[in-house]
């Protein structure tokens, strides 16, 4: 790869400013041209992605910088260096990406270009996780302003307040391993490992395994959420009580009443909802796995 296109996302990170410099500074040293855009708006960021004749697009924000842009990246089959730049860098994390400027510009050489899954809700694409219930309420508390002032911990804080405040709802599944009604506080389905600042899919969940993983959770106190918190972080809700756990390569959700769903913090749809994988749909550039 010779030429780069870098898009940073300014407002990323509660507005914390990314250092550029040691990652444009390695890409200098390694002669590759680089063009930085910092664009104002995700039609911006589409534009400057379709127009480019960029041999990769690396952008610097977190996942809600990278859902809208996911069809664009398809569409134009390049490879994307992920640079975690948010407050989450939930699909970061699943990737297992590096932190440091230096290091990640160090992929663009030194890395290896491989194709991850992308799910579906209703046809619009998201990266790690969508959910249904109590995670929306969070994703709604979770301001610029909480972010910024309060980091990851913000995400602990408005889990607590949505514990309060949130409603049960009856939901049908279909098209997993059995069709289920339930009455569910939170539910979810994953396409990658890793959504919520760091909670986790599943224990088995990647993002190239072809499958969506659910969990749906019925009311409980907010003593009872806080004690399933546990299970939630490590990706063990099937160890969990009273938590239906599904797996399949399409899962369709209806809900009495109605509900949103959100995915990688944006809003994308309403029950009722048709998910489904696309298998190794987006080129990604990742570390160089050590073979033995």
């Amino acid at each position: 790869m010779r030429d780069l296109l870098l898009i940073e996302n300014p407002h990323s990170g509660g507005g914390k400013h990314w250092e550029a410099e040691p990652f444009l500074e390695k890409l200098r040293q390694a002669e590759i041209e680089v063009r930085h855009e910092k664009p104002e708006s995700p039609e911006e960021c589409v534009r400057l992605i379709e127009e480019t004749e960029a041999d990769a697009v690396a952008i610097a924000g977190g996942d809600g910088t990278l859902n809208p842009l996911i069809s664009t990246l398809i569409d134009r089959q390049l490879p994307l260096l992920v640079l975690p730049a948010g407050t989450a860098n939930d699909f970061a994390r699943s990737l297992e990406m590096p932190e440091k400027p230096e290091e990640l510009a160090g992929l663009i050489t030194g890395g290896e270009i491989a194709a991850v899954d992308v799910g579906y809700a209703n046809g619009k694409p998201f990266l790690n996780a969508a959910s249904i219930g109590m995670t929306n309420t969070i994703s709604r508390l979770q301001t610029e302003e909480r972010k910024g002032r309060l980091g990851v911990l913000s995400y602990a804080v408005s889990a607590f307040e949505a514990g309060r405040t949130s409603r049960s709802f009856v939901a049908r599944f279909e098209g997993g391993k059995a069709r289920k009604d339930m009455r569910c506080i939170q539910l979810l389905v994953g396409n990658g490992r890793f959504y919520g600042g760091g909670m986790t899919v599943h224990a088995d969940a990647t993002l190239t395994d072809g499958l969506l993983h659910l969990y749906a959770a019925v009311p409980r106190s907010i003593f009872g959420m806080a004690a399933l918190l546990p299970f939630l972080r490590f990706g063990r809700t099937d160890l969990a009580p009273e938590v239906l756990c599904d797996e399949g390569a399409e899962i369709s959700i209806a809900t009495a009443p109605r509900r949103h769903v959100f995915a990688d913090g944006e809003e994308l749809t309403q029950t009722p909802v048709r998910f489904r994988v696309a298998r190794r749909a987006l080129k990604v550039i990742v570390p160089r796995k050590e073979t033995t």
